[in-house]
């Protein structure tokens, strides 16, 4: 299955059993029951980790400068 919007490059083999999520760029060949979702593609646990750090950078940031500040650099 491959989800809207997701695209394919190159010369690549999707094995059985794939969920491509949608806005997905892959680009490599893809093992059998995988599921992927990104650009380029990962995999979807992985992608969903990566994600919530993602989403929290402008608070991270806001933290290390807040300690930069304490520790004077």
């Amino acid at each position: 299955m491959i989800g809207g919007q997701a695209g394919l490059a190159g010369h690549i083999t999707v094995g059985d059993n794939v969920k491509i999520q949608g806005q997905s760029g892959v680009i490599s060949s893809v093992k059998d029951n995988m599921i992927i979702q990104g650009t380029p593609a990962f995999s979807y646990n992985a992608y969903n980790k990566s994600y919530v750090c993602f989403k929290n950078l402008p608070d991270f940031a806001k933290e290390v400068n807040q300690i930069k500040k304490k520790l004077d650099l």
